[in-house]
């Protein structure tokens, strides 16, 4: 009997290994814009980049399958483009942070939110689970050095402001967790530090500071895989 219960319990702790070797890593795709790509910096201090780094850190081993981020793309552009590549990657986890050139090109709230629903609607179709979309809000440029430049006269701010509360109203309609990191990227705007050499997209030491934001959600998020 004894011996039985010892047999048992070896096999459990075999079966148990082999699921564990079998799960493999976290398949993480990032979907967006330049902030995304990271555009002006080595790809390796990019946000996504630095996020799976940090979440491997705390022993969820993530593996960065793609990072679909592309420079000057748009929520339309972001389902042509992007949404295909997803269907093949099946990822279990995705970020999505996109709209800053949706405002440059003066997208209007119904159109964005028409494509944005649209652009979630495929993300979550392609997860393994719905639920592991990480939306993050976007950024403010506009006190970046360089940052009126891309304002064309119109006020950054409240353009942004006015994608941001459609994001975050998606967001919430979906019960996905939002980062929201705008006051935090103002807040940055005066660090010397804080920005790459083109004077408007944010360095690698400013990316790292989203991350402290982003990394308890996703870590949440993904400790339940």
């Amino acid at each position: 009997m004894i011996l039985r219960l010892i047999i048992t319990a070896w096999l459990s702790q075999i079966f148990i290994f082999a699921a564990c070797v079998q799960a493999g890593p976290i398949r993480y795709v990032a979907v967006g814009d330049s902030y995304t790509v990271g555009a002006g910096i080595d790809p390796s201090d990019s946000w996504p980049s630095q996020l799976k780094n940090r979440l491997n850190g705390s022993g969820i081993v993530v593996e960065l399958a793609a990072n679909l981020g592309q420079t000057g793309w748009t929520a339309e552009q972001a389902i042509a483009g992007q949404l295909p590549k997803l269907k093949v990657l099946k990822p279990d986890f995705v970020t999505l942070l996109i709209g800053v050139n949706d405002w440059i090109r003066g997208v209007n709230n119904k159109d964005f939110t028409y494509r944005l629903r649209a652009l979630m609607d495929g993300i979550q179709e392609a997860l393994t689970n719905p639920k592991n979309l990480l939306a993050i809000t976007i950024p403010d440029f506009s006190c970046s050095p360089e940052g009126k430049k891309w304002g064309y006269g119109k006020s950054a701010v409240n353009g942004i402001a006015r994608l941001n509360k459609i994001i975050k109203r998606e967001a919430a309609e979906r019960s996905l967790p939002l980062v929201d990191i705008t006051s935090l990227s103002r807040k940055l705007c005066a660090q010397p530090d804080a920005f790459s050499d083109d004077g408007v997209h944010p360095s690698g030491t400013q990316y790292s500071q989203w991350v402290d934001l982003m990394f308890i959600p996703a870590h949440n998020l993904l400790r339940k895989k």
